[in-house]
Order: structure tokens, then C-alpha cells, then sequence
């Protein structure tokens, strides 16, 4: 049954448009349709009165290692299922499964558990495939990912370990500057998998190598990576000059700073940006918490969580509506939108079904609270998300 959601606003593709309704109809959205407030009197079921929010694609997250308690390395379907779940609540509708450094076995069984639950849906946001962040990284920039299972680059190893499970991979972490690496880049460039450079210690002219070779994103820019140094440009400074590649940030106010996050959109154009979480089992997780990143122990406290060894970053606790929203505050929901949506959605080749409001895409709509600034429903292919009852007074669509 088709619907309408009358929004007071809608933004996408870097555009803000007031007082649309969006004409959703079998999961898709078929139309926009101005209308004017002081003529729209009561709107009754199956249609939507979302006239105090304002909608937004759905939020993409291409780098998740897990939240709320679970971890997608627990390498079940289960585990996968839950983060989805939880996901979607913080206005999330597709993200990857990210299995970081690790014994061969756990990425094998991460990424099953992912291939099998891109097969029998998540019940939340969409499962899009796997970013493997490792083994293929340089020790020198490791972070919080377990040294001991840091692997140098190698087609035989990967195809040897992994085989057909190479399908499930749209995005690989791996340092350039490795003995071994190009082979690895224009083996997984031939593929179809995009290569991410990160944690990584490689050198600017090191970097326009890797991007010869066909390396085109960047993994949470700035962090565990070459920094730029004005006489030594760095990895970073590749990353911010050269428009082949796009580049992740983490904008969770820890792991970069505001005006860190700014100089790379400003340097890049919103265009070539790229939100991401880094989540952790933390997100979501109270003061004290602990857990283990293959064997390593974090704790969460005063909003980040940390190494209890080295006292490093382990990761962000942050959902990827906090992106969305400090993004928002200093660029404005406009350019949010871009980072955490259209973006994304590009990177992967699904920039027209996915990231954005226009006609023939998939209704995957966050609607987004003005006053609060957090997402108040989530809905997936027009559906609204379970664990989001509609409030009183705003009616609820037909569900497929």
C-alpha cells in the first residue's frame, strides 16, 4: 500500500527542501510532492505526519566492529543480527561487517557469518558486505588491532585462507608500504574490492604508488597513520591532496578533533568525505565496561574507550547518529548528509538506490529531530523499524 510521510523538511543530496511529502510505495520512493502547511489539516493512516522532523537518507557505516555488548567477531549470525537491530535505532539502514586483525579462523567465520546474514536479512540495517581491516598492516601504526596476528601482504595467503569468501570483501585495510602490497592491491583492484589505505606508515610518494596501483579510500583518516608534517607530507597529506581516494573520519570528537574533521571537508570537498563510527562493542556500553579485542582487554569511560595495556584508542562508542549530528552542528545537515548517506552509498556503487531521497531509490528514510537533534525513526525498504513505535498523534504506514 502506498504511503505518504509529510516531512517539514527534506534533505538530500546536499539540498534541503521544506514541506515535501515523500510518496512511498513496495519499499521504493516514487515521488516527492510539495504541499502547504496552513492547507494539510489532519493526516490520517496509512499516511505518516512527521511535519516537526525532518527527513534524511539513511545513514551507510562502513567501518563497525560491533556494539551495545556484541561483536561482530564473535562470528555469528546471531551476533550480526543483534548490532543490525541496534543499528537501525541510531538512524543506521546499511553498514559492513568489519573483522579486524585475527587469526585466520575468526575472519573466516566473521565473514560466514556475514555472508549468511546478507542472505536471511539482519532485521535491521542492511548487511552490505565486509571491510576487513587487517592482517595486512604495518606494526608501527597497529593501534588497538593485536599485533600478534599482523600478517605481511600476500595473494597466495589471502586466496589460500579466505577462498571463495573473497566475494564477501567490498572494502580492505592494508599498508602500502609492505613488501608484498602492490600485488595485493591490484589483485583485490581486479576483483572489485576497494582498497583502504591505513594503519599505515607509509610515505607521500609511497601513497601516489598505491593509488597507481589502484587504491582508492583511506581508513579513518589521521588516525593510525603517517601523520603530515609540513617537509614530510605523510600518508595523511596524500590522503587530503589527491581526489582518487575517499577518505573515512571518525567524527566522534575523540578521535578527531572538530576542526580536524573540517580542514579534511574543506580540503576535499564534502563530496570525497566519508563518516564512519570505528564502533566497538562499547557503543552504547555505561562508564567501566570492559571487553576484548581478540585477546586484548578496552575499557569504556568519559566517551571513549581504551586499551588497558597501552591506554590507546580501542575504537569509538559512538553510533554513527552522533557523526551525523556533530557533523550537522558545525556544517550543517546539508553536508551531514553527504558524509554520512550520499557518500558512502557512492563508494560502494549503490549511489542510486542508496544515500539519497530521489525517485526509484530504496525508502530507507531516517526521520531526524530538529529540537534534540537525534534520529526519532528509522525505516528500511518503507518499513518502519520494530523497535520504533510511532508516538501518539503521528500515524503509522501499512508494513508490506
Amino acid at each position: 500500500m502506498a504511503f505518504r510521510i509529510y516531512c517539514g523538511a527534506l534533505v538530500t543530496d546536499g539540498q534541503r527542501y521544506p514541506h515535501r511529502a515523500l510518496v512511498v510505495d513496495k519499499g521504493r520512493i516514487v515521488a516527492w510532492e510539495a504541499y502547504d502547511p496552513a492547507q494539510v489539516g489532519r493526516i490520517e493512516p496509512p499516511d505518516v505526519d512527521a511535519r516537526n522532523l525532518i527527513a534524511l537518507p539513511g545513514i551507510i557505516d562502513l567501518h563497525v566492529h560491533g556494539g551495545f555488548g556484541r561483536d561482530m567477531m564473535e562470528g555469528t549470525p546471531d551476533a550480526i543480527r543483534a548490532i543490525a537491530q541496534r543499528l537501525a535505532q541510531h538512524g543506521v539502514t546499511g553498514f559492513l561487517v568489519t573483522p579486524l586483525t585475527a587469526p585466520w579462523s575468526a575472519i573466516r567465520q566473521c565473514l560466514e557469518a556475514a555472508g549468511e546474514t546478507r542472505w536471511n536479512g539482519s532485521g535491521g540495517a542492511r548487511m552490505l558486505g565486509c571491510h576487513m581491516e587487517g592482517p595486512f598492516i604495518n606494526p608501527k601504526r597497529a593501534g588497538a588491532q593485536p599485533p600478534e596476528h599482523i600478517r605481511p601482504p600476500s595473494v597466495r595467503e589471502l586466496k589460500t585462507e579466505l577462498g571463495t569468501l573473497i566475494n564477501e570483501l567490498r572494502v580492505v585495510t592494508l599498508a602500502p608500504e609492505l613488501e608484498g602490497a602492490r600485488e595485493v592491491v591490484e589483485f583485490l583492484t581486479q576483483e572489485g574490492v576497494i582498497v583502504s589505505l591505513g594503519h599505515s606508515d607509509a610515505t607521500y610518494e609511497q601513497t601516489v604508488q598505491a593509488i597507481e596501483w589502484g587504491a582508492r579510500h583511506a581508513t579513518h583518516t589521521f588516525n593510525a597513520m603517517r601523520p603530515f608534517q609540513h617537509r614530510d607530507p605523510g600518508l595523511a597529506g596524500a590522503v587530503m591532496l589527491h581526489d582518487e581516494l575517499t577518505a573515512e573520519i571518525i567524527w566522534d570528537n575523540v578521535h578527531t578533533h572538530a576542526a580536524t574533521a573540517q580542514l579534511l571537508i574543506k580540503a576535499k570537498g564534502a563530496t570525497r568525505v566519508i563518516c564512519v563510527s570505528d564502533g566497538a562493542t562499547g557503543v552504547g556500553m555505561p562508564d567501566g565496561y570492559t571487553f576484548e579485542l581478540w585477546g586484548h582487554r578496552a575499557v569504556v569511560r568519559d566517551g571513549a574507550a581504551r586499551m588497558v595495556e597501552t591506554g590507546g584508542l580501542a575504537g569509538s562508542v559512538v553510533a554513527m547518529d552522533a557523526c551525523l549530528r556533530h557533523c550537522a552542528q558545525t556544517l550543517g545537515l546539508e553536508v551531514a548528509s553527504l558524509v554520512c548517506a550520499a557518500n558512502p552509498a557512492r563508494a560502494l556503487g549503490y549511489e542510486t538506490d542508496l544515500g539519497t531521497l530521489r525517485a526509484g531509490a530504496c525508502a530507507d528514510v531516517i526521520l531526524w529531530n530538529p529540537h534534540t537533534q537525534k534520529v526519532e525513526y528509522t525505516y528500511i525498504d518503507g518499513v518502519l523499524h520494530e523497535s520504533q513505535p510511532l508516538s501518539a498523534g503521528v500515524s503509522e504506514p501499512a508494513t508490506k
